[in-house]
C-alpha cells in the first residue's frame, strides 16, 4: 500500500477493528451519544459483547454482527453496510431478533429485558429524504402511538454527509460530520486535514493508517472485495440468464401468437368464400397446410 492510501472504514474488517479498539472507546461512545442522544455519562460503563450468535439448531447459518455493546440493560448493535442489495436490512433485522431473543433468555422477566438499539452506517442512498440520520420507531399508522416494543433503528447516510461536507473547511463542520468523513477517507492527507489538531480524531487516523499497512488487515480487505465481486458476478450472471431466458420465451410466445393470427386469418377468409388457392397465396402456406388448418380434405 502507498503511504498516502488508506483502507476506508466503510469495509467491515476496518470498521470492526476501529470500533472495537479499546484505546478508541471514546470515539465509539461519542458516536453513539451523537446519534442516539444517550448521555455521554451513561456510556462510561459501556461493555463490548460477543457479536457471534449461538446456533440454536442445525438449520441455522452462522451469523456475526459488526459490533454489539451494552450499557446496563440496553444493547446497541452497530452495522456498517458497504453497499445496498436486496435483503441487507432484512439481514440486520435478523441480528436484532437474535439479540432480543438472547436478551429475553438471560433476563429474569420480559419487563427487565431492556431495550435493543441498532445503528446502521449506510454507504449508499436509500431513503427518500436526504437526511444525515434517520430514526425509526414502531408507531401506529394514524395515531402515531408508540408500540411497547422499544426497539429503535437509526440509519446514518454517509454519502449525504460526504457530498455536502467534502469541500468545506474544518471550521464549518460538526464533530459528527468530521467523524463520518474520516470513516470514508481513502487518503491519509485528507483524513489528517479533517482531523486537524483534535487528539481523538488524530488517533483514529493513526489507527486507520496503521491498519492499512497491516498484512492481515490487507488480506481481510482483499477477501471482502473478492467476496463482493463474486456476489456481483453471480447477480449479473443471474440477470443475464434471466434476460436470455426471457428472450427465448418471448420469441416462442411471439411465434405462437403469429401462428394463431395466421390461423384466424385463414379461417376468416374461408368463411368469406375466398378460394383456397387465394388463401394459400395470401398466407404464404401450401394448399395442404391451409386445408390442415381448416380441417378439410
Amino acid at each position: 500500500m502507498k503511504d498516502n492510501i488508506l483502507l476506508p472504514a466503510t469495509y467491515d474488517c476496518m470498521f470492526k477493528a476501529l470500533m472495537l479498539k479499546p484505546e478508541l472507546s471514546e470515539f465509539l461512545k461519542e458516536l453513539i451519544h451523537i446519534i442516539t442522544d444517550i448521555p455521554i455519562e451513561a456510556l462510561k460503563d459501556i461493555k463490548v459483547q460477543n457479536s457471534e450468535y449461538t446456533i440454536e439448531n442445525k438449520n441455522e447459518k452462522k451469523m456475526r454482527s459488526d459490533v454489539i455493546v451494552s450499557i446496563g440493560n440496553k444493547y446497541i448493535n452497530i452495522e456498517m453496510n458497504k453497499e445496498y442489495y436486496k435483503g441487507v436490512f432484512n439481514k440486520n433485522d435478523a441480528y436484532l431478533s437474535k439479540i432480543k431473543a438472547r436478551m429475553y433468555k438471560e433476563s429474569e422477566s420480559y419487563i427487565e429485558a431492556g431495550q435493543v438499539i441498532q445503528i446502521n452506517f449506510n454507504n449508499f442512498y436509500h431513503f427518500k429524504h436526504k437526511k444525515d440520520i434517520y430514526k425509526f420507531l414502531f408507531l401506529e399508522e394514524e395515531t402515531n402511538e408508540l408500540d411497547e416494543d422499544s426497539t429503535i433503528k437509526y440509519h446514518v447516510c454517509l454519502p449525504n454527509i460526504w457530498e455536502r461536507c467534502y469541500n468545506k473547511s474544518i471550521k464549518e463542520l460538526t464533530r459528527f460530520e468530521r467523524f463520518c468523513l474520516i470513516l470514508k477517507a481513502e487518503k491519509k492527507e485528507y483524513a489528517r486535514k479533517v482531523a486537524g489538531d483534535d487528539v481523538l480524531m488524530g488517533n483514529i487516523v493513526d489507527e486507520i493508517a496503521k491498519l492499512s499497512l497491516d498484512d492481515t488487515m490487507i488480506g481481510l480487505y482483499n477477501a471482502e472485495i473478492e467476496e463482493e465481486k463474486i456476489r456481483k458476478t453471480r447477480l449479473e450472471g443471474a440477470r443475464l440468464e434471466g434476460l436470455e431466458q426471457g428472450r427465448k420465451e418471448g420469441i416462442e410466445q411471439g411465434r405462437k401468437e403469429g401462428i394463431k393470427e395466421k390461423e384466424d386469418m385463414i379461417k376468416s377468409l374461408y368463411k368469406l368464400d375466398v378460394p383456397l388457392e387465394s388463401i394459400s397465396k395470401a398466407s404464404k402456406l401450401t394448399l395442404k397446410e391451409v386445408k390442415d388448418i381448416l380441417n378439410i380434405k
